[in-house]
């Protein structure tokens, strides 16, 4: 019966040194984060384009998430989407017009040529 005490030491200690390491790997990661966020560097424009992209439809959202941020092909897309490749793509080109349209009417000067770099 003793082995059973020395088997339920071994579990607790090995418990409370898992609970540690995952204590200190969360800690880490926050101090990464908050690092990150303090040295990106603040872009007026950013706003803009998420209140732009906020607006869009919910279908329009996806589709440019899934391009943009995910990095996905128009295949991918489709497969994600459950429709063709063509679908996918129509969806995309015409998700990209309509934040084309908004960033354009919020300032003078068209914010997607603004964020592509070209001076107008």
């Amino acid at each position: 019966m003793l082995w059973l005490y020395g088997a339920a030491r071994r579990v607790l200690a090995n418990h409370r040194r898992g609970q540690s390491r995952r204590t200190a790997l969360a800690s880490l990661l926050r101090d990464e984060l908050a690092a990150g966020w303090e040295t990106a560097p603040a872009d007026p424009r950013a706003d803009v384009v998420r209140a732009a992209f906020a607006t869009l439809a919910p279908a329009d959202r996806e589709v440019l998430a899934l391009a943009c941020w995910e990095e996905l092909t128009g295949l991918q897309i489709a497969m994600v989407l459950g429709c063709s490749s063509t679908a996918a793509r129509l969806r995309l080109h015409r998700a990209r017009k309509r934040l084309a349209r908004l960033l354009d009417t919020t300032d003078e000067v068209p914010m997607m040529a603004a964020l592509r770099g070209e001076n107008r």
